[in-house]
């Protein structure tokens, strides 16, 4: 079960990264300039998207020779501004340490960066999240919290997340549905606190 489970997450990161790397990166302007290039420049600017873009470039070697250690750095700048994706992709890559010449894999770093995106609402975050939680798969195992991220995940429509939920509903008792649900209470108010 833990293999499809993380073909299934595979599956769905693929699907975030060819989403969050618009065709218009890939261009190249009239003046001549590589959207490599213009990233780049905004990039050493500050700008967020700009350094989770440059990220994605290095990280898939587009207008660029792949290079896992910028990727790392250029994603790590945007997910400390708070973006959501660059966070997720981070959190995804120290889960499961890809990167050539670069050793990842970092259970909490992984948990820290996936912890972040999923506070800020992103549904694949929380799924992920959960799952983690559920089979100690580079976080203590703790049921609570993984069914407090798969409900949050859930809520935004997740299939896999609601399948995950309710498996546990029907293997807890009466007294741990009561205690995750206080959990899950204290945890929105955390997370709502942290919006303020």
């Amino acid at each position: 079960m833990k293999l499809v489970s993380k073909l299934l997450l595979i599956f769905f990161m693929l699907g975030l990264i060819s989403v969050c790397l618009p065709q218009k990166v890939l261009a190249v302007s009239d003046e001549g300039i590589t959207s490599f290039q213009l990233s780049q420049s905004k990039a050493n600017q500050g700008g967020a998207d700009a350094q989770f873009n440059l990220a994605l470039l290095y990280h898939h070697g587009v207008g660029t020779p792949q290079d896992s250690r910028y990727a790392i750095y250029w994603f790590t700048k945007a997910a400390q501004q708070g973006h959501v994706n660059a966070q997720y992709k981070l959190g995804s890559l120290y889960h499961y340490g890809y990167g050539e010449k670069v050793q990842l894999q970092d259970s909490n770093r992984a948990v820290y960066w996936l912890t972040k995106a999923a506070e800020q609402g992103l549904a694949q975050a929380q799924y992920s999240l959960g799952h983690m939680y559920e089979y100690g798969d580079e976080a203590p195992q703790d049921y609570k919290q993984a069914f407090f991220w798969y409900t949050k995940a859930a809520e935004q429509g997740h299939y896999f997340a609601k399948e995950n939920r309710d498996k546990m509903l029907e293997m807890m008792s009466q007294s741990q549905i009561e205690e995750v649900q206080k959990l899950s209470k204290e945890l929105y108010e955390k997370i709502n606190n942290k919006a303020k």
